[in-house]
């Protein structure tokens, strides 16, 4: 195969412009850096689109201790004819950040609507975890890890302004984006659609008035959490919204929002058994 060698190559040029997130998401398509990312949205059936890896040297003993994942990654990208070798001033081009990880994958970007949650065989028997207004894309990539290892069954992004497919969100859940199901909306449409699912919902507050350990966490239930600055505010004050709040013994009145999520997740799986 061929190795691309210049900066002004089309199919480089086009990846660098895919960095700026409008760009991205315009495109409908998620980029990710680093081979274990990449075959979790593989294992999840994401469309791999494009494979680009640096051109092993004759005497690069990296290519010896490289993750298995990218060798399973790069087989399938060859098999589609979608595999690339790159120099490594191109590679350096392309990647998000000086990683050692030596790969970057293109996928088609999955379906993001409300709807497609229903076709998932955990949507009717799990907790929801709800994030409002969230901005920071480490802090949601940290809520995917943990909702991924407490068995969460969906997480959905309300009015947030970043996506679960930013870089740092993607390396953030060590690619938990691509396994737990998620889907973005407005504070109305996922409320409606709560609704109509027949879930309960509940919204984590500091002036909530049950403590969350006393609180049912079984069954239909989508917990909404808030943004690092503002919290919920006044979002999510409906009534047949329930106020929860987590038991606070020392100075400050919150915790970081992957921290609050993470503490959710465990006591509602705790709660089912």
């Amino acid at each position: 195969m061929e190795t691309i060698r210049s900066l002004q190559n089309a199919a480089v040029r086009r990846i660098v412009s895919l960095r700026r997130s409008r760009k991205r998401r315009a495109a409908g398509v998620v980029l990710v850096d680093g081979p274990r990312e990449s075959l979790r949205a593989i294992e999840a059936g994401l469309k791999l689109v494009a494979f680009y890896e640096i051109e092993p040297k004759p005497s690069d003993s990296s290519q010896k201790s490289e993750m298995p994942e990218q060798a399973v990654v790069r087989r399938q990208a060859i098999d589609s004819g979608v595999h690339r070798w790159l120099t490594p001033e191109v590679f350096r081009k392309i990647a998000y950040t000086a990683s050692t990880d030596r790969c970057v994958a293109e996928f088609v970007a999955p379906d993001d609507s409300l709807g497609q949650l229903t076709a998932h065989p955990a949507w009717n028997e799990g907790l929801v975890l709800v994030l409002d207004q969230v901005e920071k894309p480490g802090n949601l990539g940290a809520v995917f890890r943990s909702a991924d290892a407490a068995g969460v069954s969906a997480v959905l992004l309300s009015d947030c302004p970043s996506d679960r497919f930013n870089p740092n969100a993607i390396r953030g859940s060590l690619g938990a984006v691509f396994t737990v199901p998620s889907a973005s909306g407005s504070e109305s449409e996922i409320a409606g659609f709560l609704k109509a699912q027949g879930y309960r919902v509940a919204a984590m507050r500091v002036e909530g008035s049950r403590p969350l350990f006393e609180s049912d966490l079984r069954g239909k239930l989508a917990v909404v959490l808030g943004s690092e600055a503002d919290g919920l505010a006044d979002r999510w004050s409906a009534e047949w919204v329930e106020p929860v709040a987590l038991p606070m013994a020392g100075h400050v009145d919150s915790l970081n929002v992957s921290v609050s999520a993470a503490i959710v997740a465990y006591e509602a799986m705790r709660q089912r058994g």
